[in-house]
């Protein structure tokens, strides 16, 4: 298996976060709507597992608030100061 050096892994990634970022978003775009339609599929056909579904999407991201309320606190106050400022 090949040896990577991690500081050139980590300045690779560093290089290209831009370009990383756009293709994620670009990604997002174009699987959203068939994500989508997949669910508004599944809460018709298969509705007990479409709630299970969303439950489980909602303890997720309730677990996640809890854990990283602090960031995102910080991250909020930092973008309205960012908006305020302007």
């Amino acid at each position: 298996m090949a040896q990577y050096d991690p500081k050139k892994k980590k300045e690779y990634y560093l290089e290209n976060r831009e370009k990383r970022l756009d293709y994620q978003n670009e990604y997002y775009r174009r699987t959203k709507y068939s994500y989508s339609r997949k669910l508004e599929i599944s809460k018709v056909l298969e509705p007990e597992e479409y709630e299970a579904f969303k439950k489980r999407v909602s303890n997720y991201n309730k677990e996640y608030y809890r854990k990283n309320k602090g960031k995102i606190m910080v991250k909020r106050s930092a973008r309205k100061a960012a908006l305020t400022s302007q």
